[in-house]
């Protein structure tokens, strides 16, 4: 009996050794530098740095707190993990219960009324109202975070808020009025995909905004020295095309070329077919929605294919990068040997606070800024077709002044182009009314 009980204590004393032993192996090889990321590609951001040592960050604390953050955040084999996480997850079935998105808050959209002035600030405190909850009996659907996955394709949910929709619409007025007569002032606010492609019998259900009605109302309080491209009925026209994406929330560059179509409308202007371009296929392709859904399963199965349509011109672009370097790319790159969750950028060279597109052919002195966030990039490309000199400015990194820049550069047309989810982001739309 005495010598069962020592080989069982032999026993425990040897697991807890190799547990200890582990432990510190796996401690000296995450703080082996060389291993550790500085980027993730899942989340599309940089790493926690390593924190700069000061005596006042010793004295607070925070400078051990950095040194917490980045081991964690840098920790090797990270993204490994996650994937791994993601699967579990899947097994097991989390998020499979339907709330239809229950904790979504919108406000009432006010009815349009032509008489409505143009919003100015300061704004009010909108009445909220918390909308009734309604199940949603589809087996296929499944509620994630942000996310709703329906099959093998993934939407985001869209609440309008009144006071950041009024200030966008304020940012929009401001430009145009200030450049009233010295150039012409577009504003495009492109639907997501919940109000295009998704299933009419699956939306009846899903706690969301009316986004036409939303897009409805901001046009109505812009000031009327701005013209305002209406997309949503020229897109949901064709919502059986492949014009959204299924595992990201970007709208397709086919998409995006039913909205330039709806701008050359507006502006009086040719609008060029397909075939004046260069169809590019990218194949492969997972986006932020496959990300924000920890991956899931029926969306990595299911990729897509992004298509991009290049100018057949000698058409040249320089981007200015987010530190202020300047680029030499092409409008549309081949990035069919990046990462998968990279190749939107193939569009323009992705998100960069600065680019400038020159096409020789066209020698009328036309030109052009766009006013952006990431939706921009897929219809850039096309404007190629209409104007000798595109500026692209994307506010989320740019500072400087809309006005001052088209008055300096003899631009002729400004276009402001968001998805909707960005006029109710109240840091984006503050960020665009800094410069407008």
């Amino acid at each position: 009996m005495k010598e069962t009980k020592n080989k069982k204590s032999k026993g425990a004393k040897a697991v807890i050794i190799s547990f200890f032993v582990l432990l510190f192996a796996g401690a000296a090889v995450a703080l082996y530098l060389p291993l550790r990321p500085t980027y993730s590609e899942a989340e599309k951001r940089e790493l926690t740095k390593f924190p700069e040592f000061s005596f006042a960050s010793l004295a607070d604390g925070s400078y051990f707190n950095g040194i917490s953050t980045w081991y964690a955040d840098t920790f090797p084999w990270r993204e490994m993990f996650i994937n791994a996480n993601a699967k579990i997850k899947s097994f097991y079935g989390i998020g499979d219960s339907i709330s239809g998105f229950s904790d979504n808050v919108s406000d009432d959209i006010p009815p349009v009324d032509e008489n409505t002035p143009p919003s100015t600030l300061p704004y009010d405190e909108p009445d909220t109202t918390i909308p009734e909850e309604e199940p949603v009996d589809d087996s296929l659907v499944q509620k994630l975070n942000t996310v709703l996955i329906v099959d093998d394709s993934a939407y985001e949910y869209y609440s309008f808020v009144r006071t950041t929709a009024d200030k966008y619409a304020s940012a929009i007025s401001r430009t145009a009025d200030k450049l009233n007569g010295k150039a012409r002032v577009f504003d495009i606010v492109v639907p997501t995909s919940t109000d295009i492609t998704l299933e009419d019998s699956v939306r009846k259900d899903i706690n969301t905004s009316d986004q036409k009605k939303a897009i409805d109302y901001i046009y109505s309080v812009i000031s009327p020295n701005a013209y305002k491209v209406k997309t949503f009925d020229a897109i949901r026209a064709h919502r059986d095309e492949y014009v959204y994406f299924r595992t990201d929330h970007h709208w397709t560059a086919l998409g995006a070329y039913y909205a330039y179509c709806e701008y050359t409308k507006a502006a009086g202007i040719r609008t060029a077919a397909l075939t004046d371009f260069e169809e590019k296929k990218f194949d492969n392709f997972v986006g932020a929605f496959y990300n924000d859904s920890d991956k899931n399963p029926a969306l990595e199965k299911n990729p897509d294919v992004l298509y991009a349509y290049a100018p057949k011109g000698d058409v040249s672009l320089t981007y200015t990068d987010r530190k202020g370097n300047e680029v030499k790319w092409e409008v549309i790159a081949d990035v069919s040997e990046w990462s998968r969750g990279s190749k939107y950028n193939a569009f323009i060279g992705g998100d960069n606070s600065y680019a400038h597109i020159v096409n020789p052919a066209i020698t009328d002195g036309s030109s052009c800024v766009v006013i952006k966030e990431s939706f921009g990039n897929a219809m850039v490309p096309f404007l190629t077709e209409n104007y000798g000199e595109i500026h692209v400015i994307d506010y989320r990194y740019w500072d400087g002044s809309i006005s001052e820049f088209v008055e300096a550069n003899n631009v002729d047309d400004v276009i402001f182009l968001n998805n909707i989810s960005a006029t109710r982001n109240n840091s984006l739309v503050n960020k665009l009314s800094k410069i407008s």
